[in-house]
């Protein structure tokens, strides 16, 4: 057997038990389609409800699948979140579309210039929609997202990992980071993981006496996620199956899904970073000439992936960063050398105040361009580029961090348009 006895799923894991409910909690699941919320969050909402603990649950897409229909889903999520002991006006839906919300968040955020969904609509038109006709566009996204924090004042927050191979979960991650930092949120955050091909959950089916373990490849990362245990008792764990089961067009006996009906639940929590400003002067070319290299700010597990580490060249394992008075440099170690064919994105969102800078780098074809979006504006410019074996340099003014103090951070590497790897957005704190 290739595992270790610690990790064999008929044994309790070895983590600290989370997330704690108590007197005066107020709990928010955030999940991006009609079901997420049951199968990663089910035993927790059961035990909130239980202890009398408030519970909202955010369903931000339709889930139109081309297997169904909205309206479909919408009364699936009502019926499955009743099991568990929740009233139809506990949950939000937002009504956006399945399979925008990457989208939303890197290339369709300011108002003039929505997304446009299949049948050629750019506001909701979903009948339950938490925001009448509201625009398909990651600003109006983020709004709505705040909207329900500030009325609810949730003290923790459940939402997707940003490590997950699902678009709309990684993109759902990467909105609750921008919205929490942007609001200077202070509740606790754990994250939830779905969707990791091919062989997670272990075992891939359904064994109710089994317990969830995290990923292996996700465990001693920098920086990595610090992994948390909600157990079930017999009868919420019954009660999680029984609810599962009211997702009659995702969710059926056969379904990998079911990998989820297990002795508990597993949770993540992805500490903010730190990158200190320095006032070292670094001798001119040392980057360049690869004799120096920004501090690693955290790690991407090798392997991970839509392609599984089939394409080494877009297989991200570090981010990097430096900062001084003068400049900033960001870095970006692939397994390989990197793709000649391939497209790697940096995302930034820096803040300040109420301000947001968005920028996003394009590396392509050894060239690399930075393009600025502040209050609707947007400038787009070359910036120096330097590739050392299988490291990517890109050269930053440091003026573009200031005044900031926080940033989110995410980079994608992409061929042929295909996201091939992308890394979960963080949150640096600059001091």
């Amino acid at each position: 057997m290739s595992y270790s006895y610690s990790n064999l799923p008929f044994y309790p894991p070895d983590y600290p038990a989370g997330p704690s409910l108590g007197d005066g909690d107020r709990l928010l699941v955030i999940a991006p389609h009609p079901d997420d919320e049951v199968i990663c969050n089910g035993g927790v909402i059961i035990h909130a409800v239980e202890n009398h603990i408030p519970v909202k649950v955010v369903v931000i897409t339709d889930g139109n699948d081309t297997r169904t229909s909205p309206l479909v889903r919408h009364n699936e999520s009502i019926n499955g979140t009743r099991v568990l002991g929740l009233n139809e006006d506990d949950i939000i839906f937002m009504g956006y579309k399945d399979g925008s919300l990457n989208q939303l968040l890197n290339h369709h955020w300011n108002y003039n210039n929505p997304y446009t969904a299949q049948d050629g609509t750019t506001t909701t038109n979903y009948p339950y929609a938490f925001q009448e006709n509201a625009t398909y566009c990651g600003s109006n996204l983020a709004d709505n997202l705040k909207t329900v924090i500030n009325n609810f004042k949730p003290t923790i927050i459940l939402y997707p990992s940003g490590d997950d191979e699902q678009r709309d979960h990684q993109a759902t991650s990467g909105f609750v980071e921008y919205v929490t930092t942007q609001t200077e949120y202070t509740g606790s955050k754990y994250t939830y993981l779905l969707h990791l091909p091919p062989d997670w959950p272990s075992a891939r089916d359904y064994y109710p006496e089994y317990y969830l373990n995290p990923p292996l490849q996700q465990v001693g990362l920098l920086n990595g996620p610090e992994w948390f245990v909600f157990n079930l008792t017999s009868y919420q764990e019954e009660l999680k199956e029984t609810a599962m089961l009211k997702y009659k067009t995702q969710i059926y006996p056969t379904s990998y899904l079911m990998s989820f009906v297990r002795k508990n639940e597993l949770f993540a929590h992805y500490a903010t970073l730190n990158l200190s400003q320095s006032n070292l002067i670094i001798p001119k070319g040392e980057y360049r000439d690869g004799s120096r290299e920004p501090m690693p700010l955290f790690s991407d597990p090798c392997g991970d992936g839509k392609y599984q580490g089939k394409e080494e060249s877009l297989d991200i394992t570090t981010v990097g960063m430096d900062l001084n008075m003068d400049k900033a440099w960001l870095s970006i170690k692939t397994v390989s050398e990197p793709s000649p064919n391939g497209i790697y994105y940096v995302h930034l969102n820096l803040f300040h105040s109420t301000e947001v800078k968005r920028v996003m780098i394009t590396v392509d074809k050894e060239k690399a361009k930075i393009q600025l979006e502040m209050d609707g504006e947007s400038l787009k410019e070359s910036i120096p580029l330097t590739i050392h074996n299988n490291t990517f340099l890109l050269e930053l003014p440091s003026s573009l961090f200031t005044p900031h103090s926080y940033f989110t951070v995410n980079v994608d590497s992409t061929r042929f348009g295909a996201i091939y790897d992308q890394t979960a957005w963080r949150v640096v704190k600059i001091s």
